[in-house]
């Protein structure tokens, strides 16, 4: 599909998408408080900074948090590389606009606006950019459609295939559209097979996660930073007891632990870190886990369990555990196995990894263990005590070493940045 040329079915179904929005806007607006702060921002945006000068512009779309994470070490390679390179940050979430929306390595952090075919066009007109990077499986049709028009390269990086169910009933469709980037970046074999075998006929890149090269880069720093860990565990003797840290724990994880516990044949200490640690939750823990106390009230560390009652503290300790379960694996969805596999240590998790490239290679790869129950919970603790899990970790460190350096190929082969 040449530049420019936008097929018929797509403008067509990008005035029905476009006319949708529009009708259900105010009543969104009218019910979502989170939605209706997102509109009142796009409008205020509208005299953004426009690009001006012969420098290069990149527009960087990440939709939330987290894949603003996989965007991050793009962001920072390119200013680092030349900081004259004009970048345009775009989230649709609140919860990712709210916390970095003065972000350094951007020139500017916007809303997306909707995707209607007005939106879109003012939005490019707005920010004038030479190159667009949707990370992971954005497919926002009328910027893309847009853009095509305009003759401006989309690439998909982190690229993960669609999985809604709609586009399995309209196969064609989707085709269609992925047709309107210049270039697709998958994160491993599997995901470019998907796009492969869907007919997806424009160069289709196997790569890796781009986090991966931010993970390895923190870890590197916390590995060297013992200060971190005896200002947050003060006492803390790494070899005194084997340490398993629970990480982004829900209820169903911890449930599991907790039975197991009292059945475990050598001491071990838990750190448990939930993913939303109120103080309920946490005081709830303390008063159930015997012989443990709240992180906040620590002065020395001896035997105890520890409850992490605050965050931003995960990454530093998975850097002190023997292993690390990641919760999430019931339910919500497992959360990042990334970051402790960078440590190198055996790692477990429940499991529901359905939605986790990583959890799932790891898993293959024989570094994590899935956990169903209180029985695998406790034979997984006695392995970890007995220290026959070695293979495990250099498994995980493994997965990190080999998968890193994307964010270069993006650098070079995108942005046009050498090393």
């Amino acid at each position: 599909m040449a530049h420019g040329e936008i097929p018929r079915l797509l403008y067509f179904l990008g005035v029905l998408w476009s006319g949708l929005l529009s009708i259900i806007r105010p009543m969104v607006m009218l019910f979502s408080s989170k939605f209706r702060e997102r509109e009142l921002e796009v409008a205020h945006q509208r005299n953004a900074f426009v690009r001006k000068g012969e420098q290069l512009s990149v527009w960087i779309h990440a939709s939330s948090l987290g894949e603003f994470e996989q965007a991050r070490p793009i962001l920072e390679g390119i200013k680092l590389k030349n900081p004259e390179i004009d970048i345009t940050v775009t989230f649709f979430s609140p919860s990712g606009f709210r916390i970095r929306n003065t972000y350094e390595y951007a020139n500017r952090v916007l809303y997306l606006p909707l995707d209607t075919m007005r939106g879109a066009r003012d939005f490019l007109e707005m920010i004038n950019p030479d190159i667009i990077i949707f990370i992971r499986y954005e497919l926002w049709l009328n910027h893309l459609i847009e853009a095509r028009r305009n003759a401006i390269p989309v690439y998909a990086v982190n690229a993960t295939f669609p999985r809604s169910a709609l586009w399995n009933m309209f196969p064609g469709i989707l085709r269609s559209i992925l047709k309107l980037f210049s270039e697709i970046y998958t994160v491993d074999s599997h995901e470019t097979n998907q796009f492969v075998s869907l007919g997806v006929d424009i160069p289709i890149h196997t790569g890796t996660d781009t986090r991966i090269d931010r993970i390895h880069q923190q870890v590197s720093s916390m590995k060297n930073s013992y200060a971190f860990i005896h200002d947050i565990l003060p006492g803390f003797e790494k070899a005194s007891i084997p340490c398993i840290v629970l990480g982004s724990s829900w209820e169903e994880d911890e449930s599991m632990f907790l039975q197991a516990l009292p059945l475990i044949k050598s001491p071990i200490r838990l750190i448990i870190v939930p993913h939303e640690p109120t103080p309920e939750h946490c005081l709830r823990l303390s008063t159930t886990v015997p012989n443990s106390i709240l992180l906040s009230e620590c002065e020395e560390i001896g035997d105890e369990h520890i409850i992490v009652d605050s965050i931003g503290r995960l990454l530093g300790l998975y850097g002190i555990a023997d292993a690390a379960y990641i919760g999430g694996g019931f339910g919500a969805g497992v959360h990042s196995c990334a970051e402790p596999a960078g440590y190198g240590i055996p790692l477990a998790s429940g499991p529901d990894i359905s939605r986790s490239p990583d959890a799932k290679t790891l898993h293959e790869l024989g570094a994590l263990e899935l956990l169903r129950n209180a029985e695998d919970a406790l034979a997984w603790m006695n392995a970890i005590a007995a220290g026959v899990m070695t293979k495990a970790g250099e498994q995980a460190k493994e997965y990190i070493e080999t998968r890193r350096g994307m964010t270069n190929t993006v650098l070079k082969e995108i942005i046009g940045l050498d090393d």
